[in-house]
């Protein structure tokens, strides 16, 4: 059985402080992808 190499790779300054944003955003402000198919359907009748 073959070793898996694994490569390490280091973000750059400007990628992670968008990873970081993306991090600390607010989750109430999403909605969970199955209400928003319930709504949908309801919505559309199917």
């Amino acid at each position: 059985m073959e070793k898996e190499i694994i490569k390490s790779y280091e973000l750059s300054d400007e990628q992670q402080e968008i990873l970081n944003n993306q991090l600390n955003l607010d989750i109430s402000i999403y909605k969970e992808a199955e209400s928003v198919y319930a709504d949908l359907k309801k919505k559309y009748e199917l």
